[in-house]
């Protein structure tokens, strides 16, 4: 069980740090010289900012209970 939380941790941060990076090189639009990550738009980090945290969540308790299983 924990290597299936591992492994749905990094999926879901990857998936929504790779939807933050699609949103911000669609909204620089075609053309866009100075493509960016924008940090300072808290409306997209509103949206993107709670999946991270539970793919890390995620993530740490798959780590926590594959190392717990490992020491008994």
């Amino acid at each position: 069980m924990g290597y299936a939380l591992l492994v749905l941790g990094v999926l879901v941060c990857s998936a929504t740090f790779g939807g933050w990076i699609w949103l911000n090189a669609h909204g620089c639009g075609t053309g866009c010289n100075d493509f960016r990550l924008r940090w300072e738009d808290t409306e997209a980090l509103a949206v993107f900012i709670p999946p991270f945290i539970a793919g890390a969540v995620l993530t740490l308790a798959g780590a926590g209970t594959i190392l717990s299983h490992r020491r008994k």
